[in-house]
């Protein structure tokens, strides 16, 4: 669970994910990569695309 407390470091999860995200966008700038663009374009892709793992349960 994340902490609510100002004064301290965030952490758990969200807080990992929110690195991660930093990290991406900081590529994407880097790269001059449109990360919308590309996310439009995957899920496009992704809904044509046969299911490769047999519905699994995440």
């Amino acid at each position: 669970m994340t902490e609510k407390n100002p004064d301290r470091k965030p952490c758990g999860i969200p807080s990992e994910l929110a690195d991660i995200v930093i990290r991406v966008m900081d590529a994407c700038g880097r790269y001059g990569i449109d990360l919308e663009q590309a996310v439009t374009e995957k899920m496009a892709y992704n809904a044509r695309r046969p299911q490769w793992h047999g519905g699994k349960v995440i």
